[in-house]
């Protein structure tokens, strides 16, 4: 649209010429004195006009300060260092006017004439290096203390320098020639700065230039006022006042409108940008011709589309947040369960398969399942109709030899010799391929080759077919014109009397929506939704394969992790949808600043990683290639970037890793490149720092444990250490199992080092399975020994192992396998267990519990605890955490913790166990508050089964 429709524009050159028209009467009217009679009551008004003047200086430095700073910190500064200076210079000039009270000095109409001249050029200066982008950097606080610096200067030389500087006002003439002059100067610069502006907003149509450009004009017509006047307060210089004033109600406009205004406008329209973007998603979803389920790391649904739904659930299966294998057909479930497993580990697979529909038909499907994120993504297709045609084809080749039945078929159909060459073609094959029957007749295949295969995948093939045995497998192929088509091929070989093949038959199907529709719903599992970049998971599988390429070829690679400076701030005061609009900008200069090879990704958030391939073998002029290539990436995202109406900076911290090694492992790299980036936030931001080579020590320390911790199980390096539980008679009436890792080399591994090494591995699955089963086996090796036939032995349970879809299914097993008596087993689950999944938690545990197992809340007291989900939960006992028993006898709060869990399991029918108890006085305290079994030092430590004590005697001696 053209300025001159703009509403906005035509009152802004409506206001110049009035303004101008208003101007050009009062300075042809003769000379009108004004307060005669009452000369103190301009005194006050022109104190109240230069207030109103102050007032809007100061609104527009805190409107820098506050909303434009967490946008635009340096261009804040100019606003907050100029109008700082302005606001100091209007309240000095309104407090040195003559009929002021004394301040410092006596007020004079030099002394208020020279800080009125110093705000006016200030406030010009500060409009022209706004409009030009000028930018100071640092703090806020160093430009507020520079601005309030120079005013000190300005009042020193009021002060005590006024007499060196030439006359600018003589009482009974009025202004000076040389104060006139410098006015007209004035009036000049503020014309010209505002047809700049007024320029720039015609060419970006930026409203806050329209104001500001409105505030020089009548700023500047309004400095004539000032140019002849011969007392004071005179009507013209009243006048030239009210402009000024009327001047900084444009400017505040100005300041408002970028500050409050714009960033509400735009965060108006966040809303509807992301429900229009999460429309397109679904809509996506919605029309894909195939089945989608997306599913939580507990194999919940979290989403299916309807295509899905009418193929493979039942009325109101798809709940979110139902378990998958009650939501769908058993059999179909089991045939999927080792994909889905599969996927969480982070491994792809694909099922072809028949299973029962709801409406109970037998139906034919396609399955491919894929990591998403923490859970996993399943595209399924259905193939019924596919291999119903190809069972009708067989038929139909059994019952009649005439091979027209076959060329007659729904199916795409030929015939080859034994070397391949094509002997016969249905209509459909030249229909899909766009070749003429004559053309492909004496042709082989490869006329047809895509170049999408490699050619191991035709060498077994051919190995197949010519061995007798039947190929199925998905081809894609290229026809006549160009286009790549997919088809499902099933090669049947004709065997003669020699036992070789004589010809062959090929049945295919058109596969080429279907693949389409999974590689766009992959495309959607393995790339970011907003800027179209990988995400995490194809960002883990590029560096998975670029580390071991690495490793074969000796050369370097790098990891950048890119974090955007102050994002947060961005999305909160201009929204969601101009924050997405900055990421996308980021994500497309990144893609045109890094080279064909190098992989460009978005892991979420503000945060890209840029992996960089084939950097070199010396290691040296590697540091110096990333090195240059770091900092030109930058430069170019520090560069400002154009939203809208508006134009900001923003700065970002890389961090860098450099990778070559054979143990390099994708997810420790990203942890480098992190930990590299924040050491450049902590160095003060807009900086980019190398991965310390201290750091890198203890991550490869890190790396070499984990090795080795993989080995330990296989090496037989655990065992089982049982501490005694007590009670007041110091009767052991069980054991808790605390696992030990004897390392053959580091000797004995605190479970502190290695145990959440585990759970950050997912070791701890395998490991906690077996703790589980030793501690059976020894429950049944107990059960023959009348000493300690009535322990029972608790083991600790994490929570993966609670929350993993199987895991009551283990239990059972391993209580089958052993034979262990399933009452004298004691899980502890600790309290930030219980926080997800509340109701399935529940269940499991209800379960088991009906099998005799008993369940402790570990560590009570240290967690969030919640009486409405603790009077549901199946528990037996309660075990009081050390750190409240350490304390008990000195700290009062803990002594009244203590005593609060013990009337709490009394009151709620639990057992309690205090835990860490050492001296026989804090035995004493706990008694006297109730409490009844104990666990600590003072009964014995962690020791190997065989060393525990066969009585009370030998346990009061250990």
């Amino acid at each position: 649209m053209h300025p001159g429709g703009d509403p906005k524009w035509r009152f802004a050159m409506l206001a110049c010429l009035v303004s101008a028209a208003l101007m050009v009467v009062a300075l042809s009217l003769p000379r009108i004195p004004l307060f005669v009679e009452r000369p103190q009551d301009y005194v006050s008004l022109h104190l109240l006009l230069e207030l109103v003047a102050v007032v809007v200086s100061v609104m527009v430095v805190a409107i820098a300060w506050g909303s434009l700073g967490k946008r635009d910190l340096p261009r804040a500064n100019v606003l907050i260092f100029g109008f700082s200076l302005v606001a100091a210079s209007d309240l000095a000039h309104a407090l040195a006017y003559e009929g002021m009270p004394s301040l410092i000095v006596d007020g004079s109409v030099e002394l208020s004439i020279f800080f009125w001249l110093a705000g006016r050029f200030i406030e010009a200066l500060s409009l022209l290096l706004v409009a030009a982008g000028v930018r100071f950097h640092g703090t806020p606080l160093r430009w507020l203390a520079a601005a309030l610096l120079l005013f000190a200067g300005l009042l020193l030389t009021g002060v005590y320098a006024l007499h060196l500087l030439p006359d600018t006002f003589v009482p009974g003439q009025g202004v000076t020639a040389f104060k006139a002059r410098i006015e007209y100067a004035l009036c000049a610069a503020n014309l010209v700065l505002s047809g700049w502006l007024f320029t720039r907003f015609r060419r970006e149509r930026n409203v806050r230039f329209l104001w500001l450009g409105l505030a020089s004009f009548v700023m500047g017509v309004g400095e004539l006022a000032f140019t002849g006047y011969v007392d004071p307060s005179d009507a013209i210089s009243l006048l030239g006042h009210f402009y000024k004033v009327l001047a900084y109600i444009f400017i505040y406009r100005a300041a408002f409108i970028v500050a409050v205004h714009e960033p509400y406008r735009l965060l108006s329209r966040t809303t509807e940008l992301a429900q229009a973007r999460e429309q397109d998603l679904n809509r996506l979803m919605q029309n894909l011709p195939v089945g989608v389920v997306r599913l939580d790391p507990s194999l919940a649904i979290r989403f299916c589309n309807p295509a899905f739904e009418r193929t493979f659930l039942s009325d109101a299966a798809a709940e979110t947040g139902r378990p998958f294998e009650r939501a769908i057909n058993a059999d179909l479930f089991g045939q999927l369960l080792p994909l889905l497993r599969n996927a969480l580990r982070g491994e792809r697979g694909q099922l072809d398969g028949a299973y029962c529909a709801p409406q109970g038909e037998l139906r034919h499907g396609h399955a491919i399942v894929v990591p998403d994120g923490d859970g996993v993504m399943a595209i399924f297709t259905d193939t019924t109709e596919r291999e119903r045609n190809l069972q009708k084809l067989e038929l139909s080749m059994r019952e009649n030899s005439d091979i027209r039945l076959a060329l007659d078929a729904h199916a795409i159909v030929a015939f080859t010799d034994a070397r391949g060459v094509i002997t016969k073609v249905n209509d459909k094959f030249c229909a899909i391929s766009q070749y003429a029957r004559d053309e492909l007749i004496g042709r082989t295949h490869s006329l047809l080759n895509s170049r999408t295969h490699p050619r191991e995948f035709f060498d077994d093939l051919w190995r197949t077919i010519t061995h007798g045995e039947v190929w199925n497998g998905e081809v894609c192929n290229r026809a006549k014109d160009g286009s790549l088509y997919w088809v499902q091929t099933t090669i049947v070989p004709f065997v003669g009397d020699n036992g070789l093949p004589e010809q062959y038959i090929a049945i295919r199907a058109d596969i080429t929506k279907r693949k389409q529709a999974e590689a766009q719903a992959l495309h959607i599992a393995l790339h970011d939704e907003l800027t179209g970049l990988p995400n995490r998971r194809l960002m883990t599988e590029r560096l998975l394969q670029a580390t071991r390429k690495a490793v074969r070829s000796g050369s370097y690679g790098a990891v950048l992790m890119i974090d955007l400076d102050n994002f947060k701030e961005i999305n909160d005061t201009l929204g969601h949808a101009q924050g997405d609009a900055l990421l996308c900008q980021v994500a497309g200069r990144l893609q045109q600043v890094v080279r064909d090879v190098d992989t460009v990704t978005r892991l979420g958030g503000d945060e890209f990683v840029l992996l960089f391939e084939d950097l070199g073998s010396d290691l040296d002029q590697v540091i110096a290639r990333v090195a240059a290539r770091a900092e030109h990436i930058r430069q170019r995202l520090g560069e400002p970037y154009q939203l809208s109406s508006l134009q900001l900076g923003v700065s970002p911290s890389i961090g860098v890793t450099l990778f070559s090694l054979i143990d390099d492992q994708p997810e420790e790299l990203v942890k480098q490149a992190d930990m590299a980036m924040y050491r450049a936030k902590d160095a003060g931001r807009d900086q980019v720092c190398f991965f310390d080579p201290a750091m890198q020590t203890e991550v490869v320390a890190r790396a070499m444990l984990l090795r080795d911790l993989r080995q330990a199980l296989e090496n037989h390096e655990f065992c089982l250490f049982y501490q005694p539980v007590v009670d007041g008679q110091q009767r052991i009436l069980g054991v808790e199992a605390l696992i030990r890792w004897q390392h053959p080399q580091r000797g004995m591994v605190s479970p502190a080092t290695f145990i959440p090494l585990a759970e950050d591995s997912g070791l701890i699955l395998p490991i906690g399975q077996w703790v589980l089963e030793t501690a059976c086996r020894q429950l049944v090796s107990w059960a023959q020994d009348p000493e300690r036939a009535h322990w029972h032995i608790a083991v600790n349970v994490s929570a993966r192992q609670l929350n993993q879809v199987e895991f009551v299914d283990q239990v059972t097993a391993v209580i089958d396998a052993t034979g262990a008596p399933a009452a004298r087993l004691r899980m502890e689950l600790t309290e930030s267990m219980l926080q997800d999944n509340l109701p399935r938690t529940i269940g499991k545990m209800r379960t088991l519990r009906q099998m005799g197992i008993r369940f402790s809340l570990d560590d009570f007291g240290t967690g969030y605890s919640s009486l409405s989900y603790l009077k549901r939960l199946p528990l037996d006992q309660l075990k009081i955490d050390k750190s409240f028993i350490d304390h008990i006898l000195t700290d009062a709060n803990d002594a009244a913790i203590a005593g609060t869990i013990v009337a709490l399991g009394r009151t709620l029918g639990l057992g309690v166990v205090a835990e860490g108890v050492e001296t026989v006085e804090q035995m004493r305290f706990l008694v006297d508050s109730g409490c009844e079994v104990f666990q600590g030092y003072l009964f014995g430590r962690p020791v190997e089964a065989a060393a525990l004590g066969r009585s009370r005697e030998s346990l009061a001696t250990s």
